[in-house]
């Protein structure tokens, strides 16, 4: 199946989610990601702030704040780039043409510092930690030299034993694959 084909399937299968499922995954996923060492570790935290359709990422930045962490999101910038922008209660978004809230104003974060990406996207293959992201290619450009931990939180719906979308060679992996069924499973 092509990426297109895939992208409008999973949009429409992760649309379909009731609220219920939708907020005891998320609580799955929140509890697998703070009791990780990579989260423990990291000081400095990218991720966006989601959409409807999205893990949700309120209760992450939220709890990365308690924990004296730097929470950093993205702004995209010319010819696909993009750049991660600290975060704070008080920081000014505007939504963009892809309906996504991004930084007004402030300083870039160097890659350096970002000790972990919260990685979004539509789909995940558990055999390779593929992902298939929702089309622009920002995330891979930009984690095509990043050095710190890559990791997506995973709705049910979102995992995939193999890609069943083409993974080009530009793709990048994920370090890092939570899954929100995981946590019933180790549990039986």
């Amino acid at each position: 199946m092509d990426k297109k084909t895939f992208r409008k399937q999973q949009l429409e299968r992760l649309s379909q989610m009731t609220s219920t499922d939708r907020q005891q995954q998320n609580l799955a996923l929140q509890t697998q990601l703070f009791t990780s060492s990579t989260w423990q570790a990291a000081r400095t935290i990218a991720m966006t702030i989601s959409s409807g359709i999205e893990v949700a990422t309120r209760p992450l930045i939220e709890h990365a704040w308690a924990d004296g962490k730097m929470v950093v999101i993205p702004k995209t910038l010319p010819k696909r780039q993009m750049a991660f922008y600290p975060y704070q209660e008080a920081s000014q978004l505007e939504r963009t043409a892809f309906g996504i809230l991004e930084p007004v104003s402030g300083e870039p974060v160097s890659k350096q510092q970002i000790g972990l990406i919260l990685v979004p996207g539509l789909g995940y293959s558990r055999d390779q930690r593929a992902r298939i992201g929702f089309g622009g290619g920002y995330y891979d450009r930009y984690l095509a030299d990043y050095t710190g931990k890559k990791l997506t939180l995973a709705y049910d719906q979102m995992v995939f034993e193999h890609a069943e979308w083409p993974v080009d060679r530009y793709d990048v992996l994920l370090d890092e694959l939570l899954v929100a069924g995981d946590e019933q499973h180790d549990k039986n």
